[in-house]
């Protein structure tokens, strides 16, 4: 079948494809509705903790959805590597569009801090424009963050999707404009199936996503370990920790108050990864957070650490808390690239390692 075929039948053009991959819609069965009923309830959008503003949905995307590409962060290499994104994209059924310095370079990043902000801007001012893409990470998107105009965006509001560096853009967004953002695939990704089912369950079909842990088994992967039992809800906030750690103490980094935090991270000594946790705690970030989800931890050093590493520093720092925390998430820079939206309620279960979306993340 062809890749267009398929992208008709997910819009509902067509006879509808099982769907029997990680990330899928939620199985009515599976939500744990008892023991969600004692729990207090999650504040109404407009009252989500940690958002200035009240929460907004951009819209979804549809079939030849015009998607902008950006490199706020490291340069490219080439032109192939935007071209390589726009045949991915084209075969998905969107059409796509770079914006005008994604080839610039200055040092290690994609043009200069004005260059870079003026092309995020350019996307969402722009109203031809349904979504923006980081071509890739790196380093460089929290140089950008004076520089943008969060109210222009809120009154623009369209999905802004990537991962690893783009964390810094994805939560001071959501922090200053109230826009849910999108922790989910760059550029230069692998698409590969559960990436797009992923994709388009939560930005084209308007969907709920459902994650079960990553199987132990699995070469390369964090199985799941529940540090603290318990189940938590609340919007989901993170993404990757090195970012998040550098945010503190800005007027950027949203509140954890009541939210589901999560986190990955990628090629890090343990030690380093206790320093970041460290900061966030000592600086009273996870206070009143509703849960803590660690996902994977790639290429990470954990070999001065007792027993099984990663799980014993957070067993270390919040096994003997309050609040549900379990590591072995299918996050992270791994493949598939899981779709997350920021801002959106989700429940957790430590114990049996889900996240699971309580409500549609665009409109």
């Amino acid at each position: 079948m062809s890749t267009r075929r398929r992208f008709l039948r997910a819009l509902g053009l067509g006879a509808a494809a099982p769907f029997a991959l990680r990330a899928q819609a939620v199985p009515e069965h599976l939500l744990p509705r008892t023991a969600l009923q004692p729990l207090p309830r999650v504040p109404a959008p407009g009252a989500l903790p940690g958002a200035r503003l009240p929460l907004l949905k951009p819209p979804r995307l549809r079939e030849g959805s015009l998607i902008g590409l950006v490199a706020p962060a490291g340069h490219l290499n080439r032109r192939g590597q935007i071209e390589d994104t726009q045949r991915e994209l084209d075969a998905l059924g969107f059409r796509s569009r770079p914006g005008r310095h994604v080839l610039a370079r200055h040092g290690y990043l994609a043009g200069t801090d004005e260059e870079r902000a003026e092309d995020l801007m350019a996307m969402f001012l722009d109203d031809e424009v349904d979504a923006i893409l980081a071509l890739r990470g790196g380093w460089g998107c929290a140089r950008l963050l004076p520089l943008l105009d969060y109210d222009a965006i809120r009154a623009h509001p369209k999905p802004l999707i990537g991962y690893s560096d783009i964390t810094s853009l994805l939560l001071a967004v959501y922090a200053r404009s109230g826009l849910v953002t999108f922790h989910g695939p760059v550029g230069r990704s692998t698409w590969n199936e559960q990436t797009v089912e992923s994709f388009r369950q939560v930005l084209v079909r308007a969907g709920k996503l459902y994650l079960a842990p990553v199987d132990p088994e699995t070469p390369r992967r964090d199985g799941h370990a529940p540090i603290r039992p318990g189940i938590g809800t609340g919007p989901l906030i993170g993404g990757n920790l090195s970012v998040v750690s550098a945010l503190a103490g800005t007027p950027y980094l949203p509140d954890f108050a009541g939210h589901v935090v999560f986190f990955e991270e990628v090629r890090e000594d343990i030690y380093r990864i206790d320093r970041m946790i460290t900061q966030l705690r000592l600086s009273g970030h996870f206070d009143e957070a509703a849960a803590i989800v660690f996902g994977q931890c790639r290429s990470c050093s954990t070999a001065d650490a007792p027993g099984d590493g990663l799980a014993w520093l957070l067993r270390d720092h919040f096994g003997a808390g309050a609040r549900p925390t379990w590591t072995g998430a299918p996050i992270g820079h791994v493949s598939p690239v899981h779709t997350l939206p920021i801002g959106v309620p989700f429940f957790t279960d430590a114990a049996l390692g889900t996240l699971v979306m309580q409500e549609p993340a665009v409109a």
